[in-house]
Parts: structure tokens; C-alpha cells; sequence
């Protein structure tokens, strides 16, 4: 099974919108089980009761024995854990992705988290995902870049801000379920997140 954990310490920058649709994409390649662990909202929770997906969530309560024969385990993270949570995470999980976005305040919070973890231990497993890019331009890229520069891990995937991805939440679907003339472009974000993580 792979682990891979989603976790912030900031608001509002896609956390579980991108566990969500990162657990329908790799619900292609096998089975997932999908942890929603925010209790402050639960929102994983609340959208698989909205519609049907192809990967099971679960609560922490029934995480036991949900996840068994699961080809990938996603976590849903606690939102704004402590530093010593995140470095629990990247210490016990295969990979541990931490949305940033664009936004200068937005990278440099990223950068100062990257320092106080790198801190404390080994990284390997960590990697930040551009989150809310616009979707023309390139903007997120520039965001990755310069992390990048500063020797933040991140993901080439960069997910770009669509109101599809509002559409997705309000219904409880997945991006590629619904109509939206930039559901595609959307949902071939995902995917692209997918491929980077089981690479």
C-alpha cells in the first residue's frame, strides 16, 4: 500500500480539494481508501455523501479495517497540524503533500514551514504542490520555480484555480464529473499530480 498524506498548515489553499480528486485519480490505478482526518469540517466526508466516487472514505474511527488490500492510502490531514505532527507524517507516510498557493505571502509561509521541518528532520518523503494557480499564464509555475530556487521539493504538477473545482465540492462529485467548459483542463491537473505521485 502507498501512503501518501495531504496536510497544511495554512487555510484555504486546496487541502482537501486535493485529496478528494487525487484519491478519484488514482482510483484508475487500484483500490484507495481515503482517511478524512479534518474534524474541523469534514469535508471529504461530506462530499462522498453528496455523490458516488470510486474509493472509499472513511473517518479515523473506521480507518482500521477500511483500509485493508487498499493499493493507496490517502490522508486527509488535520488542518494547521503542528510542526511536530508534520514531521510525524513525513517520518510514517510514504509521501506527504503540502499545498501552497500562489500568492506571496502564500510561498514565503511555505518557505518559512520548509526551514522550521527541514529543521527537524529528513524530508525525502515531503513535497509542496502549487494550489490555485490562475489558469492562464504562469503564474504557478514562477511559485514553484522560486520555491524551487530556495530549495523547496515540489511537485512539476501545478493545480489551477477553476470553478469547476467549486462546482465538484458543492455537488460532492470529482472535477471530471461535472459540467464546466474547464472541468477537463481541471481533472488533467489531477491526473498530473497522480503520475508524479506514483512515479
Amino acid at each position: 500500500m502507498k501512503r501518501i498524506a495531504v496536510t497544511s498548515e495554512k487555510g484555504g489553499v486546496g487541502k482537501s480539494t486535493l485529496a478528494f480528486n487525487l484519491a478519484g485519480a488514482l482510483a484508475e490505478r487500484g483500490r484507495v481508501a481515503l482517511v478524512d482526518e479534518d474534524t474541523r469540517v469534514r469535508s471529504c466526508l461530506q462530499w462522498a455523501e453528496l455523490a458516488p466516487v470510486p474509493f472509499e472514505v472513511l473517518s479515523p474511527e473506521q480507518a482500521g479495517q477500511g483500509i485493508k488490500g487498499a493499493a493507496f492510502l490517502i490522508v486527509d490531514s488535520e488542518g494547521r497540524p503542528a510542526v511536530d505532527d508534520l514531521l510525524e507524517l513525513a517520518r510514517t507516510f510514504d509521501q506527504v503533500l503540502i499545498p501552497c498557493g500562489v500568492s506571496r505571502l502564500e510561498v514565503q509561509s511555505t518557505l518559512n514551514l520548509w526551514r522550521q521541518l527541514r529543521a527537524g528532520d529528513d524530508l525525502a518523503a515531503v513535497r509542496v504542490v502549487i494550489t490555485k494557480a490562475p489558469p492562464v499564464g504562469r503564474v504557478g509555475q514562477e511559485a514553484r520555480d522560486a520555491l524551487r530556487g530556495a530549495g523547496v521539493t515540489c511537485l512539476e504538477a501545478v493545480v489551477r484555480r477553476c470553478a469547476a473545482h467549486e462546482r465538484a465540492a458543492e455537488a460532492g462529485g470529482l472535477v471530471r464529473d461535472v459540467r464546466d467548459d474547464r472541468a477537463r483542463e481541471a481533472w488533467a491537473d489531477i491526473q498530473a499530480v497522480a503520475r508524479e505521485v506514483v512515479a
